[in-house]
Formats: C-alpha cells, structure tokens, sequence
C-alpha cells in the first residue's frame, strides 16, 4: 500500500474519529472493525489515529461543561423536574433500573477510587454511555488529566480489541 495512502487514511481516521464525539451515528466502532478490512497491514495505527480524533473531541465536551457546570446544573434540575414522571412510564422496568445504575455510577465520577472506574467501565464498555459521563465529568470538575488518560486507555482498549476480533476472524476464514 503507498505510503500517502496510508497517511491519507490517517488524517481520514482522526477527523472520523473527530466527527464520531459529535455526531453518534458516525459510531468509532464501526471504524474499528472496518480498518482492518480496510488497511490490514496498518489497522492498529489507523485505530490508534481515530481514538485520538474521538477523544480530543470528547475533551471538547468535557471542558465545555467543566466551564458551563453552572448553567448545565440548573437547566438540568428544572428538565429532571418536569419530564422525571414522563420518563419512568416511558422506560418500563428494564430501562429504569439501567437509568438508575447510570445514575449511581454517573454520581460518583468525583470520588478518587470509583470515579476513575466508571469512566474506564464508559470508554472501555460503553455502559454508562461516553457522551453522558463525558459531560457529567466536566460538570463534577474531575481532572482533565485524570480524564484524558483514563478515557484514552478505555477507547483505545475498546476499539483494538474489536479490530482485533476482526482481524482473528479473517484469518479463521481464511
């Protein structure tokens, strides 16, 4: 493959992985299983040059909503207070309890054991979702260091594995 093909595919995967943090329906897993596909001989720089993009991306969200934290807490409160009646006929049984798990993991993002764990359990699997826990982080202030590292370790592990597990079934079916 030539080499400005594969830079090419490189600027391709950061703005995708850039786009992904703002717009969900470019989902940055369906990237992790297309580059191996796509670029086999290079497909863990191509997901390492995407989860960058989505991450840097998700940092924009953070610190928005470290700096809005504020506002967010009031539009927030008055939203939860008007549609929180609405939301639990609307859900069912199974979707409230996944609403209170999220919720009791969301509101312990700023203690220094657990916080760092729900938001590795967030980038790594996905549960509570990334983009509610990227902005409950900025709203609780928890390091912007400590949130960077510990997002970019979970999506990075997220999306190698899958691209992994791809690359292992088609050398099974080959």
């Amino acid at each position: 493959m030539p080499d400005w093909l594969i830079a090419t595919g490189l600027i391709g995967a950061v703005l995708f992985g850039l786009l992904s943090a703002y717009f969900p329906p470019l989902n940055a897993e369906i990237y992790a299983l297309a580059a191996p596909v796509i670029f086999p001989d290079a497909w863990v720089v191509h997901v390492c040059a995407m989860t960058g993009g989505l991450v840097v991306g998700k940092m924009t969200h953070f610190i928005a909503a470290e700096k809005g934290a504020e506002v967010y807490a009031r539009r927030r409160a008055v939203k939860e207070a008007r549609d929180a009646q609405e939301r639990r006929r609307a859900r069912g049984p199974v979707g409230e309890r996944l609403s209170r798990w999220s919720r009791a993991m969301i509101d312990v993002l700023d203690r220094p054991r657990l916080g760092p764990l729900v938001m590795l359990a967030s980038s790594g699997i996905g549960f509570p979702p990334l983009a509610v826990v990227t902005v409950a982080a900025g709203v609780k202030q928890v390091n912007t260091l400590l949130f960077f590292a510990v997002t970019t370790i979970g999506c990075l592990a997220r999306f190698l594995a899958t691209a992994w597990l791809v690359t292992r079934g088609m050398s099974l079916g080959h």
